[in-house]
């Protein structure tokens, strides 16, 4: 019975392939390995953002440019150009006096305003994404618009010949919603806060830190 032979250089050659695929094998994984991870990342941020974007939509009815890492996920979509955050009323009671020629007539009006506070959206606004840092470019809280929910007139009182005419009463009460205005000064600054309170509370669930920048100043909120 013939004895088969044992083929050592056949054995090496064996051995230097399987070795040498076992190498390619590990050269593969670890040369693969940043962008496996960075597909793994990019497909976590894009569903990250699509989080955060939904929330600026459905709380703030929001939908600015959304920027991560300097790459556009989100161009503007923005429907609504008012972002009212906050509504506070207030009276106004205006008296006018106008003379002519001597003879003075007299109008005392008094209504009550709701006065709408936020940010005009028609600016440019965006929201940029690094890291955890959520920051919201926004221009500055402002009075948006005041709103009459009652007003009468007081007191009409002619002069001698200086009568009152029904543009006189037109001109007083279209003067009512500025002097509204200028009887809450601080609005606009309430109204930033809580936008800044109420978007922290929001990004805080998903894992960001609010940032809010304006034009003029620039407000952290780590609450």
């Amino acid at each position: 019975m013939t004895r088969s032979r044992f083929s050592w250089p056949l054995a090496f050659v064996l051995v230097a392939l399987i070795g040498a695929v076992l190498v390619y094998l590990i050269f593969d994984r670890i040369t693969s390995w940043p962008e496996r991870a960075f597909a793994s990342f990019t497909h976590e941020s894009a569903t990250s953002v699509a989080k955060l974007r939904d929330v600026l939509a459905d709380t703030f009815q929001f939908r600015p440019r959304v920027v991560v890492r300097d790459k556009v996920f989100y161009e503007s979509s923005q429907e609504v150009m008012q972002l009212t955050v906050l509504t506070k009323d207030t009276q106004v009671m205006h008296e006018s006096d106008q003379s002519w020629l001597g003879s003075t007539k007299h109008i005392r009006i008094r209504a009550t305003y709701r006065l709408h506070a936020g940010f005009d959206l028609d600016k440019e606004s965006q929201v940029s994404v690094q890291g955890s840092t959520v920051t919201v470019k926004i221009p500055p809280a402002k009075i948006l618009s005041a709103e009459v929910l009652h007003w009468e007139v007081e007191e009409l009182q002619d002069g001698l010949w200086n009568k009152i005419q029904p543009q006189d009463v037109t001109a007083e009460l279209n003067a009512l919603p500025k002097i509204a205005e200028a009887q809450q000064p601080d609005l606009p600054g309430e109204a930033q806060r809580v936008f800044e309170r109420e978007l922290s509370d929001k990004l805080k669930p998903l894992g960001y830190e609010a940032k809010v920048q304006t034009e003029t100043k620039e407000m952290t909120n780590n609450k």
